[in-house]
């Protein structure tokens, strides 16, 4: 009789042995398909998979006229809301905003983390810090009590923003300080916004149509120094094409010049754009999924990689392990 001791020496665990089988080979197609990956979430459309960002050759500029527009308010000093649904890329430019202004002089860029949970102290640290780290000073003898260079009391650090701001205005640079998912916000944190918008700061605040309809209900004061763009364009066939193609690229080490995306043929690609009716988000969901399926195909039919190809017809087949 086979005693749990026997098992144990044999199998590390049904689901283990499984998460090792399928680990081995996603990452064994991504090899023979020319890119090197320790790990699943080096592969191609896994870039919420993990905790980077995206990196900026993944992104596809589908949206000219919000390029254009952001990229005007920003040249005027203007206040932005970005508002679209969530999975529409307003995370991925937030990342592009925060790198490219970020290196840009006339620019000291800051971002909020964990906007749901900050407080008004913690709102204007994270402006004070960015001041900091770009070379500014304020006069800590102005106020009462310091610590790690942020005045502990509310209102000290409220005024140590203002003297921030100045300082920085006074090389014709911008604080801006970018907020995410403004639909999750403490109705309490839409003041200290304001008041750092009315100090200087600029304001670049991204979330869905709800956080919008939130900001002009509880605080419509704030609502109206917002220039707002609203809806960024869904995917395109073309852009579709596009990010497959970039994705493959980036995982190849291979810069992206417009090339055709190979592995997906145009009927897949085609059947993606419906079925996600272009939300950015859903797309990636999508080329994961299919990638996975050509994955298990390659591995069971034992086929040269060149003769692999991402169809409507693969999201029908059977998805199992045996040979």
């Amino acid at each position: 009789m086979r005693t749990d001791a026997d098992a144990d020496s044999v199998t590390d665990g049904v689901l283990l042995d499984q998460l090792e089988a399928v680990e081995q080979r996603l990452l064994s197609f991504g090899e023979a398909l020319g890119g090197p990956a320790e790990d699943v979430t080096d592969l191609p459309f896994t870039e919420e998979a993990g905790l980077d960002h995206m990196p900026e050759p993944l992104y596809v500029r589908h949206d000219t006229e919000m390029l254009n527009q952001v990229t005007s308010w920003l040249l005027q000093d203007q206040h932005i809301g970005l508002v679209s649904p969530y999975g529409s890329g307003k995370s991925a430019f937030r990342e592009i905003v925060l790198r490219d202004l970020g290196k840009h002089d006339r620019f000291v860029v800051t971002h909020l983390d964990n906007p749901g949970e900050t407080t008004a102290r913690k709102l204007y640290e994270t402006i004070l810090v960015a001041g900091y780290s770009a070379g500014y000073s304020v006069d800590f003898g102005r106020y009462s009590q310091v610590r790690n260079g942020i005045p502990w009391a509310t209102a000290d650090a409220k005024q140590a923003v203002r003297e921030m701001v100045r300082r920085v205005r006074e090389d014709d640079r911008t604080l801006l300080l970018v907020v995410d998912e403004i639909e999750v916000l403490d109705a309490e944190l839409l003041s200290p916004l304001q008041v750092a918008g009315d100090a200087g700061v600029r304001l670049f605040l991204s979330g869905t149509p709800e956080g919008k309809r939130r900001v002009a209900e509880i605080r419509g004061t704030l609502d109206s120094r917002l220039r707002y763009y609203e809806g960024i364009d869904p995917f395109s066939p073309n852009d579709v094409a596009e990010y497959i193609a970039r994705s493959l690229a980036y995982f190849r080490g291979e810069e992206y010049d417009g090339q055709p995306p190979d592995l997906f043929t145009k009927a897949a690609i085609e059947d993606i754009h419906e079925r996600t009716e272009g939300n950015p988000r859903e797309v990636r969901i999508e080329c994961r999924e299919l990638f996975t399926r050509a994955a298990f195909v390659w591995y069971r039919t034992g086929q040269d990689i060149d003769r692999i190809q991402i169809t409507p017809e693969l999201r029908h087949r059977r998805f199992g392990m045996s040979t």
